[in-house]
This record gives C-alpha cells, sequence and structure tokens, in this order.
C-alpha cells in the first residue's frame, strides 16, 4: 500500500494486482506479474483508480443496489459488490459461447424492474453446431437473453429465456453486441454486419452489403420489449413484415419487424442520455478504412454502410455531403492522429461532475488510448481531450456509476490483463497515484521479483509521499523499491 503524509491524508491501494499475481503462483504454474502500469492523464481535480483486474473485460451494469456487473469476453459475469470482486463468477457460459475473434459475451443490461424481477440482458455468441469457425455454415450465431440474478450473486443457468437468436457471425467479427433500456421501457441492441457477407464470404469488409438488407438483423439497431416483442410504433412494422427475431431473418424483400435504425458496420457501443426527458441516445460506429462515427439514434434512420462511411462514400474523404434517405453522423473523424477504433461512450450525468461537462458526451478510441469529451455548441458538434495515455488496445466500454454519494465514470480496458477502472471527480484532495514496475515480470516459480514504486506521484502540489508495500502473503516493506 503507497500512502501520502500530509495534513490531508489519503490512501491509495497500489497493489492489488500483485496479490492477484500471487495468488497465480499457488498454482504452481509459470506467471506474469500483473503490475498496473501508469493511469490515465487526467484534467485537474480527477482522478484514475483500479476497482478490479478482470481478464478481457467487455462491458458493465450497475443493479439499482449497487453491485457493478461485468462481462468477460470468456463468458463469465461478474460481481463486484460493496467495492469487492467476488471470487466466483455469477454465470459462466464459456461451455456454450465462441469466444475467438471478436466473439464472445459481449454486452449486458439491467431491467428498469430489475428490484422485483430481477432481470438482466446479455447477448453472446452462441455455439450453436458446437465449433467456431468462420465463413461457414456451421458458423456460430449471436443472441440475446434474458436470465434472473439472485440476491446471493448466482445466476442460474435455467432461467435463460432466449429473445433474439441465430444472428449471423459468418467472419467473428463486426458481432456489435451493446445493450441498453430507453427511457421508454424498450431494449435496444446493436448488431454489426458480420464482417463478411451471410450469403457470400467472398464479399468482406467495404464490399459487405449485409447492412443493407432489411430482411436480416445484421447491420441494425434492434428495439424489442422485455419479453422480446416488438414495439407496436417501431418503423418497420406493417403487412410487408414479419416477426424475425427467433430465425435471425426472413424472407428477401421483406422487412424485420424488429428493427428500430439500419445501415450501420459495427455499432459496437450505445450509450443513452440520462438527462433527456425521453429516450436519446448516440452510436459508436466503427469505420472501415477512414471514419469513425457517431450516429444519433433515430427511429427509422438509414446511416449509410456500406454505401457511405461517416459523412462521406465509401473509401472517401472528399465525396462528402448530405445524400437524400440516408442520415449522417453528428459527428466523424478520420485516422489522421492514430485514433482507429471508436469503443465506449457514455453521457455525463448533469450535476456530479463541474457545469462545464453537463450535457458532454465521453467516447473512447481502442487504438489510440484517449478518451474525448463532446459537446454541442450552436448546432455543431466539438471534440476535444479529456483523457489521454490509457496506451493501444485500452478502453473497451464506459459506463457512470455511483461512487461515494456521486456519480463516477467506470470503464473497462484490455490493458494489463483486463482491467475496470473509475475516474472519478475529486475537487479538493486528490489520492496520490501509484504507480509500480517489476523485473522481472514472468518466468518460472519460485520468481525474485523486484518492485519499483519511484514513478508514483502525487498530484496536489506541496504533498510529500511514503511508501508501505503489502505482498498478499503477509510479507510488507517501506521505500520506493522492494526486492
Amino acid at each position: 500500500m503507497l500512502a501520502r503524509s500530509s495534513r490531508r491524508a489519503a490512501l491509495a491501494v497500489c497493489c492489488l494486482s500483485l496479490v492477484y499475481a500471487c495468488s497465480a503462483e499457488l498454482d504452481g504454474l509459470p506467471t506474469e506479474i500483473g503490475v498496473s502500469e501508469q493511469p490515465l492523464t487526467l484534467p485537474a481535480d480527477f482522478s484514475d483508480a483500479l476497482v478490479a483486474s478482470v481478464g478481457a473485460p467487455t462491458a458493465l451494469a450497475f443493479t439499482p443496489d449497487g453491485r457493478l456487473l461485468i462481462t468477460t469476453q470468456a463468458g463469465s459475469l461478474r460481481v463486484v459488490r460493496n467495492g469487492s470482486l467476488l471470487a466466483t463468477p455469477a454465470l459462466n457460459l464459456s461451455g456454450q459461447l465462441c469466444s475467438n475473434s471478436e466473439r464472445g459475451l459481449l454486452g449486458i443490461a439491467v431491467d428498469p424492474a430489475f428490484a422485483t424481477n430481477r432481470y438482466i440482458y446479455v447477448y453472446y455468441t452462441f455455439r450453436k453446431h458446437g465449433v467456431c469457425p468462420n465463413n461457414t455454415s456451421t458458423s456460430p450465431v449471436n443472441r440475446v437473453s434474458r436470465f434472473t440474478l439472485a440476491d446471493n450473486d448466482v445466476v442460474d443457468p435455467a432461467t435463460e429465456l432466449v429473445l433474439i437468436d441465430n444472428i449471423h457471425s459468418p467472419a467473428g467479427n463486426h458481432n456489435a453486441g451493446d445493450l441498453g433500456f430507453g427511457k421508454d421501457g424498450h431494449l435496444y441492441v446493436s448488431v454489426g454486419d458480420g464482417g463478411c457477407d451471410y450469403a457470400d464470404a467472398s464479399r468482406c469488409a467495404g464490399s459487405n452489403d449485409a447492412a443493407r438488407d432489411t430482411h436480416v438483423l445484421l447491420g441494425k439497431i434492434l428495439r424489442i420489449r422485455p419479453d422480446g416483442s416488438a414495439p407496436s410504433d417501431n418503423p418497420f412494422m406493417g403487412s410487408d413484415s414479419d416477426v424475425c427475431r427467433m430465425a435471425g431473418g426472413t424472407t428477401v424483400g421483406r422487412k424485420c419487424r424488429e428493427t428500430y435504425a439500419t445501415g450501420l458496420r459495427n455499432p459496437f457501443r450505445i450509450a443513452f442520455d440520462p438527462n433527456a426527458s425521453s429516450t436519446r441516445f448516440l452510436i459508436n460506429d466503427v469505420g472501415q478504412n477512414v471514419w469513425e462515427e457517431i450516429d444519433l439514434g433515430q427511429s427509422g434512420a438509414d446511416y449509410g454502410w456500406n454505401v457511405r462511411e461517416g459523412n462521406c462514400a465509401n473509401g472517401s474523404t472528399t465525396n462528402c455531403g448530405t445524400v437524400p434517405g440516408f442520415v449522417n453522423p453528428i459527428y466523424a473523424y478520420g485516422r489522421g492522429s492514430g485514433c482507429a477504433s471508436i469503443t465506449g461512450g457514455a453521457f455525463v450525468p448533469n450535476g456530479f461532475w463541474p457545469s462545464n461537462y453537463d450535457g458532454g458526451y465521453l467516447y473512447a478510441d481502442y487504438v489510440c488510448g484517449r478518451i474525448f469529451l463532446l459537446k454541442q455548441s450552436g448546432g455543431t458538434w466539438q471534440s476535444s481531450d479529456f483523457a489521454t495515455a490509457a496506451g493501444s488496445s485500452s478502453v473497451v466500454a464506459m459506463r457512470f456509476g455511483p461512487h461515494q454519494g456521486g456519480q463516477a465514470l467506470f470503464y473497462t480496458t484490455y490493458a494489463n490483463g483486463g482491467e475496470v477502472r473509475r475516474v472519478s471527480y475529486t475537487a479538493a484532495n486528490q489520492p496520490p497515484v501509484a504507480a509500480i514496475s517489476a523485473s522481472p515480470r514472468s518466468g518460472p516459480v519460485p520468481l525474485a521479483v523486484a518492485f519499483d514504486g519511484t514513478q508514483s506521484r502525487d498530484p496536489n502540489p506541496g504533498d510529500t509521499l511514503t511508501y508501505a508495500w503489502t505482498f498478499g502473503d503477509g510479507t510488507t516493506g517501506t521505500g520506493d523499491d522492494q526486492p
């Protein structure tokens, strides 16, 4: 543990990942020391802290009683209760899902009436044929299921009710997989285009036009009731539409009643505005080669993929503008800065952070490891850096949740083997930032490791640091480095 000595005493735990690493050594297996890297670079009066070390965390949700639910790509549902990660997963779907490529347990949502019904909803890649190949008749499919999470943090697999099934996952990527409830009480689901065309495996990437097909659920935002049925005011209800939720599609030329919006490539994350009086959400759609885009969710909208990317024709930076029948994004950015894959998004809830953040939208990029603040002013959207230095292959999902009587930004990252972290506004006294390194970081057991904490810092000028180490096995130490 790293402690700061000052007139405003504060503590910051720095060795949680070390305890995790030591537990791995007990199995007698070679291990890699799980050391946290430097945290995010944030504006003044904000801090970044580790919540839990979880391998490949994909999505987050909160229950009304404050439990944090975490999905992992490998198929586990983990629970953080009272600040501690429970040792046993609430649910393990690894035996029935595929997690190769971008498949896996990808999304989670909590029912608005959870306090009485205990319902949660997940999006995962079902191993329909017992195998996980790409672009074959035995490729897996994506599905949305409802489960019951008991008060003892256990989900009985027998409570599964499949709401949507047989969504094609031909190429392994572009599954999308986010879930969220609008203020209308309906469940919204983001679905990618499958990477390659479900009907022609030779048509991949920008040549894949599955999102243009109205008779399949690919490349869409879906909208259903909690029982899986389509609301009567969905935009494609009518005599030319069919129920597609269990078959994944219908006859060519007809429409799927579950579709809310179409023309999306890989709408990896969607985010709902808690400040709006009615349902309002944004869609983070991952681009092909040129543009990353953010779309305003609109009933019946066609965002243009694979004809368009961002504001432009597919693959173009100059052939841009408004095209009748297509809805342009509210904001798009190119890849010149090194950012190349938009991921998590979250609206800042009004009144919890400084007023200049009210109405703001935070979005992340997985490749460049940055979180941006998007704000509307005078009819235009402006983006600026909020946090940097997360590293590549980092931020995946973001969500605001309860913390110390207020709201903090929780996010998942694939960095450091997988973590859930929390960004808090701490106007007065910020905690010290614990940064440690280890050498060597891997090897057969027993392994002698030297730890160094000299890169730790205190964001408050004038405060000094003292060091106290705990290693999880009863040994302790002082000073900024330990054998």
